[in-house]
């Protein structure tokens, strides 16, 4: 029921009484749905990605109900589709940092429709009709780390129907984004608001008697009996099909069955008979796939084999010898590991070699007594030093023969031939006995033939960027830095700086600069060319990329009794010749008088200079000026 007024007989009745009579109609109907926890959305508002192309928005179904925590009714008949780039304040929702995430909240909150406007006694305009509404609402959280971004807390007066996650330079919302775990759905009563009755229970024991309690009473016994903590099966009450040898019907009894069919041993039936085994590939022996049973006797009848043939050794560990000599093993792998050591042995005591008898073996000078290999080996070492010592008796260099080998030697012994050697490289370096021994005099070198052969190549400084190398080709010499010619293209040593050079002609001197970075180049970026067997030869020819940065200046005096336009002009000559014309010449003030107008033109350009003019109009006596500079590049 509802609170309720009592107009009575002839009252004037006011405006606030008929609206508070209407009011606590309302407030019955909404304190009903309040105090029957109607709360939540009771059907539609289901969240989706705008179609048919995602954006940045969301749809929601239709139709919709729900009721707030105030009982306040709120429907839409309608899809909505939710914007959700700004929030309810038309913040924007985008996530500036990468690694980042946000959280938004789609909040449906009651609000009024007001609709057929009038006019009062007051002559001022009311809306008559304010019919229950409903407003959607984004509200943001604070952007945070992927996985630990916050959301955005619940409101009292509003209904959360979905999260969504917003990502950097993101321009879709998709059903990945979209996260309906706190959706405050519509639920039309609490478990523990509703009753039942125990008494005829015999497992269940709730601590209330309410729904919920029972369904905690059954989920703590569902868990004790998943967990194995309480209330488990008892085997002989678990069913089992017979299957196999195994006749027991339930899980105990075939349990018994199995245990007693694997240990007996009865003749014909043991256990070994049912217990199944692969096949065992092997060399010389192998066991095929069947029973534990028939691979023991297979097995069996290996052994029995191999300890009855006369063929078929066993590891050599397992074979016993006698100690004999200095070998005191006494099994042969032991013996034949102590032989292979003591033959490996280089003590000064007892070496390997001494270990192995030798023969007499006759020759003249020197002989061999019989003993052992190592005394055979002081033989031979005594009589080579004796013939490699000069005191003994070494050969004399003029008694070692040379071999024409077609090294353009002369000499047929020893003797002369170094002495030949030494009379060739003494015309260019030092001896020993002079000052700078050993350094050159005069490098001299025959065609090395190429395209440009290498004359020095000095990394003396061990870095890449200053390797320094000279070539030659039919017509100039090259000096290069950080570049070395592959026949076909210059290639960069370091890859990360520049390659200079200078090129030296008999016709010309060119310095070079490369900056392109490229591991390969066949032709310089810039190009520095002193033509000196040219006709013009006064300055240098500049190829590739060219900024010219200069002076100029023009200066008038009106020496005619009346104002008049006077022109001034000139020429520059640059301090190198330009490949070509320039493309762009830009004049820059410094300083210019008061009076002046504009920027000089300039005209006439070509590789050498151009010309600079202005027409400028000046009152008797007076005198106008511009001084700039210029910026030319090609």
């Amino acid at each position: 029921m509802a609170d309720r007024v009592d107009f009575y007989f002839r009252q004037r009745v006011t405006e606030a009484e008929l609206d508070l009579a209407f009011a606590l109609l309302e407030k019955a109907d909404r304190d009903l749905a309040a105090d029957l926890n109607i709360y939540g959305i009771v059907s539609g508002a289901v969240p989706a990605p705008h179609s048919p192309v995602p954006d940045l928005t969301v749809d929601l179904t239709a139709p919709a109900r729900a009721y707030d925590n105030l009982g306040q009714r709120m429907f839409f008949g309608t899809g909505q589709t939710v914007d959700c780039a700004v929030d309810l304040v038309g913040i924007p929702t985008d996530v500036a940092t990468v690694g980042n995430e946000r959280w938004l909240g789609i909040f449906l909150r009651f609000k009024r429709q007001l609709s057929d406007p009038r006019t009062d006694g007051n002559s001022q305009q009311v809306f008559f009709r304010r019919d229950e509404s409903f407003e959607l609402v984004v509200r943001q959280a604070p952007e945070g780390a992927i996985g630990v971004a916050p959301k955005p807390a619940l409101q009292a007066d509003e209904l959360l129907l979905c999260d969504v996650r917003r990502r950097p330079g993101q321009t879709q919302i998709l059903v990945a984004d979209l996260d309906t775990s706190r959706r405050q759905a519509f639920i039309f009563a609490q478990g523990n608001s509703v009753a039942v009755t125990t008494g005829t229970w015999s497992i269940l024991q709730p601590l209330a008697a309410t729904v919920q309690a029972a369904f905690d009473e059954a989920d703590a016994e569902l868990r004790d009996h998943f967990t194995a903590v309480a209330r488990r099966h008892a085997a002989t009450a678990i069913d089992s099909t017979p299957y196999s040898f195994i006749g027991a019907s339930n899980v105990q009894a075939a349990l018994n069955e199995i245990a007693d069919d694997l240990t007996t041993g009865a003749v014909g039936s043991s256990g070994a008979t049912r217990v199944g085994v692969d096949a065992t590939a092997g060399a010389p022996n192998a066991l095929a796939a069947g029973t534990v049973k028939s691979q023991l006797a297979a097995l069996l009848g290996f052994l029995n084999t191999h300890v009855g043939a006369t063929s078929g050794a066993h590891h050599a560990s397992a074979i016993g010898a006698t100690a004999h000599n200095n070998i005191a093993a006494t099994n042969v792998q032991a013996q034949l590991q102590e032989i292979v050591t003591d033959l490996l042995a280089t003590a000064a005591a007892s070496p390997g070699a001494g270990l192995v008898g030798v023969d007499a073996i006759a020759g003249a000078p020197t002989s061999i007594a019989s003993g052992t290999l190592r005394a055979a080996l002081v033989t031979l070492l005594g009589g080579l030093n004796g013939h490699m010592n000069q005191a003994s008796g070494a050969h004399a260099a003029s008694a070692i023969s040379v071999l024409d080998s077609g090294n353009n030697l002369n000499a047929v012994n020893v003797e002369t031939s170094l002495a030949e050697i030494v009379d060739a490289l003494e015309g260019d370096h030092f001896r020993g006995n002079e000052s700078n021994p050993g350094q050159h005099r005069t490098i001299r070198q025959p065609p090395l033939g190429g395209s440009k052969a290498l004359i020095l190549d000095s990394n003396a400084a061990g870095t890449a960027a200053t390797r320094l190398r000279i070539y030659a080709d039919t017509d100039s010499v090259w000096l290069t830095l950080n570049a070395s010619w592959n026949g076909s293209a210059w290639a960069r040593d370091a890859t990360s700086t520049f390659c200079g050079g200078i090129r030296f002609a008999r016709y010309a001197i060119e310095f070079l600069h490369e900056d392109s970075f490229t591991a390969t180049f066949t032709t310089w970026t810039r190009r520095w060319l002193l033509p000196m067997s040219s006709t013009v030869n006064s300055a240098f020819e500049i190829a590739g990329t060219v900024r010219e940065v200069g002076r100029l200046g023009l200066e008038w005096t009106n020496t005619f009794n009346g104002t008049r336009t006077c022109a001034g002009g000139g020429g520059v000559t640059f301090r190198n010749r330009f490949p070509a014309a320039p493309s762009s010449i830009t004049l820059s003030v410094n300083s210019a008088s008061s009076g002046f107008s504009g920027t000089p033109s300039t005209g006439y350009a070509d590789r050498d200079g151009f010309g600079f003019f202005s027409f400028q109009s000046l009152a008797a006596a007076a005198t106008a000026y511009w001084f700039g500079s210029y910026t030319a590049i090609a």
